[in-house]
């Protein structure tokens, strides 16, 4: 049997370093919703995909520029969504009011279970599924959703209980 040489070990070593990395980094990328991804949609993206929105809104500091979709402009799927955009005018976040009812035994059966749950200062809960970029935030029932916020994923070392 033939020895690899040490030009073969270093590519078989390059690959599988390669092969970890691409593993770690897409299983961190954020969630997309509509073909929307935080992090990485630019504004512009944005508009050609959806069209014109129902308003555009400043919030100054980091929520600088937001646009909304609601009534006849609403996205398919939702009741209003909300894009939230950083000062180069690339997404951070997306709020989305569902327009049909989602179970929190509907999340959990399609997310599974990893996920932080913490409840707001108003009393509502919501799950943190860190990995995924996705908050579901529940109604006062606690039961169904109330609205789902896609952000940049966070590292698991981030990951809050």
């Amino acid at each position: 049997m033939l020895e690899p040489s040490n030009r073969t070990k270093a590519w078989m070593v390059f690959l599988l370093m390669f092969g970890i990395f691409f593993l770690i980094s897409s299983s961190i990328m954020a969630k997309p919703w509509k073909g929307c991804v935080p992090g990485k949609t630019s504004r512009d993206q944005l508009l050609r995909k959806f069209g014109k929105p129902t308003k555009e809104f400043s919030k100054g500091s980091k929520l600088s520029d937001g646009i909304n979709y609601q009534g006849d402009a609403a996205i398919e799927g939702s009741l209003e969504t909300n894009f939230y955009f950083d000062k180069k005018g690339i997404l951070f976040r997306i709020d989305v009011f569902p327009s049909k009812t989602i179970t929190k035994a509907a999340i959990i059966r399609v997310y599974g279970k990893d996920y932080s749950e913490r409840v707001t200062e108003k009393g509502f809960v919501f799950f943190n599924y860190w990995r995924e970029g996705m908050v579901i935030f529940f109604g006062k029932d606690r039961k169904k959703v109330h609205s789902v916020m896609f952000i940049e994923p966070t590292s698991g070392s981030k990951k809050r209980k």
